[in-house]
């Protein structure tokens, strides 16, 4: 009995006294009037009081006027010698195009003050991104320029697509803590969207699983009976998707291809999901005219010593024509998604993994479809466009080239990351950044098109 209370008095003091609120990130909610608050507390011991925990927010740099505040849910994760908790706040009622200041109470405990802004409502803004992959806690090359560029509100969201610290569960989860504090200063401020790699994948993608926030599908999360559900019950890290200005962005698995001991049910799911969604964004395509679509490992590749390239073909034949369900070796490939991409019009398509920045020409089945308007090939392209951009800070450092073809317009082995601008409605820039070259542009192109629909399909 007296070690129990002995037991109980060390963990009431913990709860109120030692607590570490950190690793703060944003990430988008179901609409512009949302945001999710995610944090870690990366102690052994996870607090008794969990419903003490709150972020509190308001439009006003002082803390007693136009207050808000939110209830957290705490998800408690362990996995060989990791513990820790994860905290999530839905905060709502939130104005577009505002700035909000927010911070964290826990017990006696509480954060410094951050500030985010929503987004603007509506299509007509002109929304900025940043998008890259494959950034880790050591050889994290790009994070002092991101930092730059969001210190200087460059960008409204920014998308990480895969590979994150090397990796997460590293160190028994403390690489993934570290990783998770340096990219704090950024994605405290604006929301850091998120869809796994190849180095996400131990333990059925559970680390992963336990650090970020997405939402899922935020057209069914509309529905006024998603806000009766646990938001922990809500998300989905591995697929979802989302419409920013007239942008709809679709963020999805390409492991479900890989790593089938987990289950040959995710490929088909993933699918259906995918032509669902890309179903209704092209009804909705005179609001949302840009249908982009980001994963982790292109459909074409360059990339030497990838088992999961084919370096004849240039292809990652199970992503791009199809897998053979259950390896059954004489069976049709199934669940391809280049044919799917290219039958509902995705403008364009953003990857990491291989580990250096690429860019070409639009292209569907290996055939060149450049734009007849201009010299500009992307100027009314009538295929999509693919961008590899898994530069921004790697462990392995740069891998060599395959061989290149007539359809790879530009590579570049700089450290860096993309920028996406909307100039209008109808007028999209992408520009390289090279951390080598001291934030220099590197590569930019100009992609247009004068109707909803992509060239292709008019």
């Amino acid at each position: 009995m007296k070690s129990l209370l002995i037991i109980l008095l060390i963990s009431i003091i913990i709860d109120n006294y030692c607590l570490t609120l950190e690793q703060i990130h944003l990430s988008l909610g179901t609409n512009e009037t949302e945001m999710i608050v995610t944090w870690t507390i990366p102690e052994q011991t996870c607090p008794l009081q969990q419903q003490n925990a709150k972020v509190f927010y308001s439009r006003n740099n002082n803390s007693s006027k136009q207050l808000q505040s939110s209830i957290a849910e705490m998800e408690s994760f362990k996995d060989l010698d990791i513990k820790y908790c994860t905290y999530r706040a839905l905060l709502n009622s939130l104005k577009p195009n505002t700035t909000y200041f927010y911070w964290i109470e826990q017990g006696k405990n509480r954060s410094d003050i951050y500030e985010f802004k929503t987004l603007p409502i509506g299509n007509e803004w002109l929304p900025r991104f940043a998008i890259y992959g494959d950034l880790g806690y050591v050889n994290d090359q790009s994070l002092p320029y991101l930092k730059k560029d969001v210190e200087q509100n460059l960008f409204d969201v920014i998308f990480h697509v895969g590979d994150f610290a090397y990796d997460l569960c590293s160190e028994n989860g403390w690489c993934g803590h570290n990783f998770m504090r340096t990219i704090e200063p950024i994605a405290s401020k604006v929301p850091y969207m998120t869809c796994p790699g190849n180095h996400e994948e131990f333990n059925n993608f559970s680390h992963y699983d336990s650090r970020f926030s997405m939402i899922g599908d935020r057209f069914d999360n509309n529905d006024h009976l998603m806000q009766n559900i646990s938001l922990n019950k809500r998300l989905n890290n591995h697929y979802h998707s989302m419409n920013i200005g007239p942008i709809h962005i679709i963020m999805f698995s390409t492991e479900y291809y890989y790593y089938t001991e987990y289950g040959w049910q995710q490929i088909e799911q993933q699918y259906r999901w995918l032509e669902m969604d890309l179903k209704r964004a092209n009804e909705n395509r005179h609001q949302q005219p840009w249908i982009i679509v980001m994963g982790h490992r292109p459909l074409y590749c360059l990339k030497m010593g990838d088992d999961s390239c084919d370096h004849h073909t240039m292809e990652r034949k199970e992503i791009r024509q199809g897998i053979r369900m259950h390896r059954r070796p004489n069976s049709p490939r199934q669940y391809g998604l280049e044919d799917l991409f290219f039958k509902y019009g995705v403008d364009i398509q953003f990857y990491g993994h291989e580990h250096f920045y690429a860019r070409l020409d639009p292209i569907y089945n290996y055939t060149i479809l450049n734009g007849k308007h201009s010299n500009n090939p992307y100027d009314h392209p009538e295929g999509p466009i693919h961008i590899t951009t898994g530069s921004a800070g790697n462990l392995e450092f740069h891998p060599p080239f395959n061989q290149l073809k007539n359809w790879v317009s530009c590579h570049f082995l700089d450290y860096g990351y993309t920028r996406l601008v909307m100039i209008d409605k109808y007028h999209i820039r992408l520009q390289q950044i090279s951390d080598d070259q001291n934030g220099e542009i590197l590569d930019e192109i100009n992609i247009f098109k004068s109707q909803p629909q992509p060239q292709w399909m008019l």
